[in-house]
């Protein structure tokens, strides 16, 4: 018997074949289509194929979706990346697989992957946080995720620490939103502010090429720029603020930092825990901050997961 678990992202849709103990046995990776019905689609042609690459029955599928999902209806509330924004994905999903089909908030899944297998394994309480291209998140209470009273609730990535700060991008009407602050596009935002501001540096030069991203930042400030590193210790300051609030708010047992700008480790991570240190209260400042175990398959690791716990 077995699952596969499937993580829609803005540009790729990755699939997996989860076996006994949700270990990953295959996987498929595509680039993710422009519409909504051409996602359903490829999702479909995704599970096809790796339920015709074994002899064991898969039995159930979970789906991971960038967006707010009611948790009731399955339906898509609001989608930046995948024009899904209205779907009943649920039904329509179920419609194109022929067998049990969950979806869920991708942040929520990872939370879940890393919860049951990786750096929260062990705890009931945990704060998951994504930094990539946004900021995504999930939250384990008392074990299990929490979604909030209509399953749209843990937009971790849109809580406000810095109230006249940059407007959020997407769809978020808000401004100083974590993700304005310390993203991959946040970063690469203000390594080419800085580098326009400051010629004859060695950001300038890679703005200059239109090089400077944040992976270039990265580089750089692993080389020992201190522009760079000035810039990504500032964007950790800000992961703080908002790691202290969420302690604050739920006092955790562990707080998990990941996606692709977590790879900046304490560059990032070490001015985040002085500055969570500094302003969360003294009860709920005991949590530590670590680093995701399961890198970029936690969604579609717990989108897995999600299909086996939830398979009759």
């Amino acid at each position: 018997m077995s699952v596969i678990g499937v993580d829609v992202g803005g540009t790729k849709i990755a699939a997996g074949r989860l076996g006994p103990g949700h270990a990953l046995q295959d996987s498929r990776v595509v680039a993710t289509p422009p519409d909504a019905a051409e996602v359903v689609a490829t999702v479909a042609d995704l599970v096809r194929t790796l339920a015709d690459s074994t002899p064991d029955p898969v039995t159930a599928v979970g789906v991971g979706i960038p967006a707010t999902i009611d948790s009731a209806t399955g339906i898509v509330g609001a989608s930046n990346h995948t024009g899904m924004d209205g779907l009943h994905a649920q039904d329509v999903l179920q419609e194109a697989v022929p067998v049990p089909v969950v979806v869920d908030n991708d942040g929520n899944l990872a939370a879940l992957a890393e919860h049951r297998l990786g750096a929260a394994r062990g705890h009931r309480d945990a704060v998951l946080l994504t930094l990539g291209t946004g900021i995504g998140g999930g939250l384990i209470v008392g074990g299990e995720v929490f979604r909030g009273g209509h399953g749209q609730g843990a937009e971790l990535g849109h809580v406000v620490v810095k109230g006249d700060g940059p407007p959020c991008q997407g769809g978020c009407p808000n401004h100083g939103c974590v993700e304005t602050m310390c993203s991959g596009t946040s970063l690469a935002r203000d390594l080419n502010a800085f580098a326009a501001a400051n010629p004859g540096t060695p950001l300038a030069a890679l703005h200059a090429e239109g090089k400077l991203d944040s992976r270039a930042g990265l580089d750089l400030a692993r080389a020992g720029d201190p522009d760079a590193i000035a810039i990504f210790a500032e964007a950790g300051r800000w992961l703080g603020v908002a790691v202290a609030s969420l302690c604050n708010i739920f006092d955790p047992d562990v707080v998990v930092i990941g996606g692709g700008v977590s790879s900046a480790g304490d560059l990032l991570l070490a001015p985040a825990r002085d500055e969570y240190q500094r302003r969360a209260l003294a009860p709920t400042r005991r949590a530590p901050l670590v680093v995701a175990e399961l890198g970029p398959d936690a969604g579609m690791v717990g989108a897995g997961i999600l299909a086996a716990e939830s398979a009759p």
